[in-house]
């Protein structure tokens, strides 16, 4: 990817002097940001673009570009990239719309372009996209206009499916005045996908944050293995998050893990942020500008006794502590002759008139051994102390990495001073304190998902993933539930005794073998909700009992199972996600599993670590721990259980679907046992 965004010479195909001319732009936000390299605007007719002399073919060129930008109709694109092949160009921007985002019949013309960029071993990124930005060489390759002005660099790099969110990110970050470092707008991504763009600026030495936004994940795995890795703060905005289609209906582990639910554990899994809206993204770019939240305890320092309630409300809500303040941070505050209201935490500094303080006030906060972080309010006369209050927001910014400790400032003024305000530092300034709350606690998060102790990520996310069929027909079966026995008796899962019966004679053996009580069951495959279709009779005493259990169901094939002990049943499953592969499920269990829907998800294979988590994740995690006196279950053996059926998944993707309904979990000590099983699989 480095020609990408270093190249030393960029032809850019399209180009005409009409003023309507999109790819014209292209060469002007070049010209406008300074980039030094050569450019060589290819048009089919003659003509200058910001003082460079169009060229009619790249027979003209004497050196091979290191970069092509291609925007011309969709029909052309194959040509075009031939042009490019010969001349031995081996990096193109495919910027031209009209591919199989238009319309599915244009997927061949994209096999097309796919074939051209093999055939002469080329890279290309695209098509239907903004192209690619790099502030620091004055790479800007987007058609729309963009100013210098208003775009500022910096240490924020963002990914984006959309043009119109890159865009809208872009404008939405010179707003705030957040600084960019490497932009990519990926569009179709017919060769080159997110992970490719995100395996190279993670390495990006002046990249600390990165932002995402996408609509589909090209290899979930692949992506959790990059992010996981990676220290850097990774946001992702993620789109479509419509629930699976017709699989819902049919196993109890697609109802729980819908493709979105398993979206948002995988990112959860990994470390990631994931945000609702590019709002959101760009207040994570601006608090990752910040040192890193490395605990709980906040000290809260606001000018007025409303905004000190809020913030502390706030705080509350996104699960912070106050700091306790030292009677040293109260004694520098008595020395300094300030008065404050209270001393408390909140400190609210209402009655300090003198601006010029805030800056000594923060600086003790931020040097409190007992305080990880501040929130500070800014209430202010616009008309009398705006260059005060710009004065404090340049301090902070010299300050706070200093001491390593994040200040979010919040500060409301009047337009006219608004970006005055925000760009006097380079340091983020937040609207509401709810808003900064919220962002400290991204910064946490973060914090705590990348310094959990050694083992906390040993899962192989890059496990290849087999292609499953989607859909009803030949390559997908349901195993007969005598096969589903077998299958999870090899992995060492602890399957309660049973037996297959063809006829009421071998019923009728196989509980006498078993011993009485039992169960019967229709032993059919695809028989997905026994129990709804009447297809089971519990505590069955006798041979009498069975005969009239038998007369009572409409079976071909029956399962005689030995009566398990009452427990507390859990829900174990999983399933074949189309982006992120084997996923496992761990819920509440038994008929009301959906109707309760108390579940947590990960992609598999999970250690027994990970596997602890998921069970304390559980809403109902306290009937296992021993609720209102009651013996604790066997977690340990729950645990074990979670882990066996992750692996059976991973090292077995052809299985699509998978319930474990219930797991009886008993008292510590004594075990678990499985007595119902479904699976799909294909094959």
């Amino acid at each position: 990817m480095e020609k990408f965004f270093y190249p030393e010479s960029i032809a850019v195909f399209g180009v005409s002097e009409a003023q309507s001319n999109l790819a014209r732009v292209i060469v002007e936000n070049l010209v406008r940001f300074g980039f030094r390299g050569d450019v060589y605007p290819v048009g089919t007719a003659q003509g200058l673009v910001a003082g460079i002399r169009i060229v009619a073919s790249l027979d003209e060129v004497a050196q091979v570009p290191d970069l092509a930008v291609v925007l011309v109709p969709a029909r052309y694109a194959p040509q075009t990239l031939e042009a490019c092949g010969k001349k031995g160009i081996r990096n193109v921007v495919l910027e031209s719309g009209g591919f199989s985002e238009f319309s599915g019949e244009r997927q061949a013309l994209e096999s097309e372009v796919l074939s051209i960029a093999r055939r002469h071993d080329m890279t290309v990124v695209g098509p239907n996209c903004f192209g690619v930005v790099n502030l620091e060489i004055g790479v800007v390759l987007p058609f729309f206009i963009i100013d210098p002005e208003y775009t500022k660099e910096g240490s924020a790099s963002l990914i984006s499916q959309s043009g119109g969110v890159f865009y809208d990110t872009c404008m939405l970050c010179s707003v705030e005045n957040v600084g960019l470092r490497k932009l990519v707008s990926i569009g179709n991504k017919l060769m080159t996908n997110e992970n490719d763009i995100l395996e190279y600026v993670l390495e990006d030495k002046g990249t600390g944050v990165v932002g995402l936004y996408l609509e589909d994940f090209s290899d979930g795995r692949r992506f959790m293995s990059l992010a996981s890795s990676s220290d850097k703060p990774i946001v992702v905005l993620k789109a479509n998050r419509s629930p699976s289609s017709g699989e819902i209906a049919k196993f109890h582990t697609t109802a729980l893990a819908g493709d979105d639910d398993v979206a948002d554990a995988a990112m959860r899994q990994a470390g990631v942020i994931r945000v609702t809206n590019f709002l959101e993204m760009v207040d994570c770019f601006k608090i990752f500008s910040l040192p890193v939240l490395k605990g709980k305890r906040l000290a809260l320092i606001s000018r007025s006794g409303g905004h000190g309630v809020l913030c502390a409300d706030a705080a509350k809500r996104y699960g912070f502590e106050f700091a306790r303040l030292s009677d040293g941070f109260f004694e520098g505050i008595a020395q300094k002759k300030l008065n404050v209201i209270a001393v408390t935490n909140p400190l609210d500094i209402g009655d300090v008139y003198d601006l010029t303080e805030y800056g000594s006030i923060l600086e003790m906060a931020l040097q409190e051994e007992g305080a990880d972080g501040v929130v500070f309010i800014v209430t202010y006369s616009s008309e009398s102390d705006g260059g005060k209050v710009r004065d404090f927001i340049r301090f902070a910014s010299r300050v706070t990495p200093a001491y390593n400790k994040p200040a979010a400032i919040c500060v409301v003024t009047n337009r006219s001073e608004w970006f005055g305000i925000k760009e006097a530092a380079d340091l983020p300034v937040f609207t509401d304190v709810d808003q900064a709350m919220k962002a400290l606690e991204w910064s946490y998060g973060h914090y705590l998902a990348k310094n959990r102790r050694p083992g906390a990520f040993p899962e192989d996310f890059t496990r290849p993933r087999s292609e499953v069929p989607t859909g009803e027909g030949p390559g997908r079966r349901f195993l007969e539930p005598e096969e589903c026995f077998a299958l999870l008796s090899r992995w060492g899962l602890p399957v309660a005794d049973h037996c297959a019966a063809r006829n009421r004679d071998e019923a009728l053996a196989g509980a006498a073998r078993l011993g009485y009580p039992v169960a019967l069951k229709a032993g059919e495959a695809g028989l997905l909700h026994r129990s709804e279709a009447k297809g089971v009779v519990l505590g069955v005493r006798s041979p009498e009992e069975l005969l009239n259990a038998l007369d009572s169901m409409d079976a071909k094939r029956y399962l005689v199972q030995k009566m398990a002990p009452p427990g507390r049943e859990i829900i174990i499953g999983g399933r074949f996600d189309n982006e992120f592969g084997p996923v496992v499920v761990c819920g509440l269990g038994g008929i009301y599993v959906e109707i309760m829907a108390d579940r947590s998800i990960r992609v598999a294979p999970v250690n027994d670590e990970t596997a602890g988590r998921m069970i304390a994740e559980l809403k109902g995690s306290a009937i296992l721990e021993g609720a209102r006196g009651s013996n604790p279950a066997d977690i340990r053996a729950l645990r074990d259980v979670i882990v066996r059926v992750s692996r059976l998944l991973a090292e077995n993707p052809g299985i699509v679907n998978l319930d474990i309904n219930p797991v009886i979990v008993y008292d510590e000590g004594e075990g678990c046992l499985i007595v119902d099983a479904k699976m799909e699989m294909t094959g």
